[in-house]
């Protein structure tokens, strides 16, 4: 898997638009690097974008 720098794509736009906004938490899930080849299933879970990562960062932010 080749990484990258994550830059722009929705998530950048959402964390621009609430940074002034007080009391407000953004977890930023992002596709940071190019699987080569998989079901997308697979893909998904890799790139840390599938369900079971998405309840992780939101239990993360929620500190549960």
């Amino acid at each position: 898997m080749v990484w990258l720098i994550v830059v722009g794509g929705i998530g950048e736009a959402v964390c621009s638009a609430l940074s002034l906004v007080r009391d407000v938490v953004v977890k930023h899930l992002a596709v940071k690097g190019i699987a080569r080849s998989g079901q997308p299933e697979e893909l998904m879970a890799i790139c840390g974008i599938d369900a079971a990562s998405i309840v992780s960062a939101v239990k993360e932010v929620l500190k549960l």
